[in-house]
């Protein structure tokens, strides 16, 4: 045991060994996950003096080893100020954070929280809690948006602690005081141009159904557990979800009157036709992913109700009002139906409706009871390209939607 123990730490040191001597050659030193740089721990030798722990902890101090002194290309600084109210405006009005898009502003604020929080500033009730204003290692503001907007407001400012000289690249997306920052927040404060909030909810349908074992059981709500860093990180890695957002929202500003689903339903379903064109292999392709969103947004030209545009804009009427992941599922599965009619693949049913959970049963007393999962999805998801999947069996045994209520 002893032996095979020693060979594994010795197998982890050869994989430390490699990673590290891999960095080193291809990489810089790194600027993002600081918080998690072996590097940084073992080059620092330094400990805090027994004295500064003992200021630090009060007598706890006498539990704790000596901490050690984290050694930075950028010093880390702060110093507790006073912001007055003409400071933190013009604190917001030069800040901006962007890499893609360097004229973007600062993430939004609450408006009621802004307004409780110049209240309390007013009233001579504004807590020195040491939560700081965060100015990063570029001088632009990583955290602090909703207190400095506040301030900006108020009659007098308040004090705060105030620390810069952050230098981790990915620090905005992770830093927060009082309410979690949203995915779209922090694909706004990246720089990312299109509408964040769409970009956000296409980038998760996306990671979802890329994580997603079995497609055809694809439910789009694997999305929720993700925390922002990812998106971000899995936005920036894919620069065509950003494209197909702004061709949605282009054509969703020139045909208001006609758009019948959301804009992030018909965008991820452009991104994910175009992704599974790449490995198609057919002599020849009908018709080119920007026409077909383009027809099923706009409605031009679509008056035969032979039309695969007419029928797929013909039941995204039918569940125009829904707003449930259901409705998500069925939109996106009617989508993905039409394309493929165009390349002459069976689908489901062999039209473009999706049969659905009943949204009523009866019980054993034969009374009408509402139905678990009513509205679902019940039958395979359709894939773009690809032959209808089997139906999942747990699906099979809900009972069908004999007419979608309009």
């Amino acid at each position: 045991m002893s032996s095979k123990n020693e060979n594994e730490h010795e197998n982890n040191e050869i994989e430390d060994s490699i990673v590290q001597g891999l960095m080193d050659k291809y990489q810089k030193s790194p600027s993002e996950y600081l918080a998690s740089s072996k590097q940084l721990i073992e080059s620092s030798s330094l400990r805090l003096d027994r004295k500064v722990m003992d200021e630090i902890f009060k007598s706890n101090s006498q539990y704790y080893p000596q901490l050690k002194i984290i050694n930075l290309e950028t010093p880390i600084r702060h110093e507790v100020v006073h912001i007055s109210p003409t400071v933190a405006r013009d604190m917001l009005m030069f800040s901006s954070r962007g890499k893609i898009n360097t004229d973007l502003s600062n993430r939004r604020v609450n408006r009621s929280t802004v307004k409780k929080f110049t209240e309390d500033m007013n009233e001579g009730r504004w807590c020195l809690t040491g939560e700081p204003i965060i100015i990063g290692h570029d001088g632009e503001i990583l955290d602090g948006h909703t207190r400095l907007e506040a301030a900006s407001k108020s009659n007098y400012g308040f004090i705060a602690i105030i620390i810069w000289g952050i230098s981790d690249a990915l620090a905005f997306a992770h830093t927060d005081t009082g309410n979690i920052r949203s995915r779209a927040n922090v694909l706004e404060m990246a720089g990312v141009s299109v509408d964040a909030r769409v970009l956000s909810q296409v980038a998760m349908l996306s990671k979802s159904f890329e994580m997603t074992a079995n497609p055809y059981a694809f439910r789009g709500t694997q999305g929720t557990s993700f925390q922002p860093a990812e998106i971000l990180d899995y936005v920036q890695g894919k620069d065509e979800l950003a494209w197909s957002v702004n061709l949605v929202a282009s054509l969703a500003r020139e045909h208001k009157q006609q758009i019948q689903a959301p804009q992030a339903t018909l965008a991820f379903a452009h991104y994910l036709i175009n992704e599974k064109l790449k490995t198609y292999e057919g002599d020849e392709i009908p018709i080119n992913p920007d026409m077909y969103i383009s027809n099923i947004i706009s409605g031009l030209g679509q008056t035969s109700i032979e039309s695969i545009e007419y029928q797929v804009r013909d039941y995204l009427e039918s569940i125009r009002k829904e707003s449930t992941s259901y409705a998500l599922l069925c939109r996106l599965s009617c989508i993905f139906k039409g394309w493929n009619m165009y390349f002459n693949i069976p689908v489901v049913g062999k039209k473009v409706a999706i049969r659905r959970v009943a949204n009523y049963v009866k019980n054993a007393d034969g009374e009408r009871v509402p139905a678990k999962a009513a509205g679902n999805i019940r039958e395979a998801f359709t894939i773009p390209l690809s032959p209808p999947g089997k139906t999942p069996i747990r699906l099979k045994k809900q009972p069908a939607m004999k007419k979608v209520i309009r």
